[in-house]
């Protein structure tokens, strides 16, 4: 009797664990099939933006030196590139290397998180973003599964939105920096004023997917991210 309920109870384990491990390989191969078609069209990662929005993106200076910071650093770890460098790296090298330059990003754009959560869900609605930052608590969360498919494109997409999220990070920290007299990274009122309208007033990608993407964070930090991936050519001067 013993023995039946136990192999019961390892049937149900095992099930349940198998039905866990289909979910995840579904996931990344929904990711896969992503990087395929973005690779087939031939379409920059900041696709979903149109023309006239992405002419919005006015970055102040003290961004594009920082952008373009970030884009040396990520040169000096990618010098061949980031597809050669990630290919048939390990699950947990690739971790490594994800810590790795979450860490410097956070040095070189002066910010701090006070956790970070590198993730592999297949729960709703977590599975389908990229990352995002939390400002309730300050933490960082990165998805991790799309980089543990081995597509470089879902690598490198992830590795940008290391860059992007932290912007969120740095706009929070700036905001609340001005408020209570400490650091606000240089940027001008009239961008502060910006970016605490829209933290009031904040839509999520559940309530209006649209409406979402034309905020004026998340337009900030698309395009930050686009300086930092080279998509957009600046120079100080």
């Amino acid at each position: 009797m013993l023995s039946t309920l136990i192999k019961n109870m390892l049937r149900t384990i095992s099930e349940a664990i198998s039905h866990f491990f289909q979910n995840v390989l579904k996931r990344i191969e929904e990711w896969s099939q992503r990087a395929r078609q973005l690779d087939e069209d031939n379409t920059s990662r900041i696709e979903y933006q149109s023309e006239q929005e992405e002419a919005k993106y006015r970055p102040e200076k003290v961004d594009v030196i920082l952008g373009l910071q970030c884009k040396e650093y990520l040169t000096e770890v990618f010098p061949d590139g980031i597809a050669a460098k990630v290919q048939n790296m390990s699950n947990e090298n690739l971790l490594e290397l994800f810590q790795m330059i979450e860490k410097e990003a956070e040095r070189i754009m002066d910010v701090h998180v006070d956790d970070v959560d590198f993730y592999s869900t297949t729960e709703e609605p977590y599975c389908n973003y990229g990352g995002y930052y939390q400002p309730a608590d300050n933490t960082f969360h990165i998805n991790m599964t799309p980089v543990y498919s081995g597509n470089p494109y879902c690598i490198e997409y992830e590795i940008y939105a290391i860059f992007h999220e932290l912007k969120h990070a740095r706009q929070w920290a700036a905001v609340k920096g001005r408020e209570c007299g400490g650091k606000d990274y240089g940027y001008s009122d009239r961008q502060l004023d910006e970016w605490q309208q829209n933290m009031l007033n904040y839509i999520t990608m559940e309530e209006n997917d649209e409406l979402y993407m034309k905020q004026p964070l998340e337009m900030d930090s698309r395009g930050f991210e686009s300086i930092v991936s080279g998509e957009r050519k600046y120079e100080v001067i």
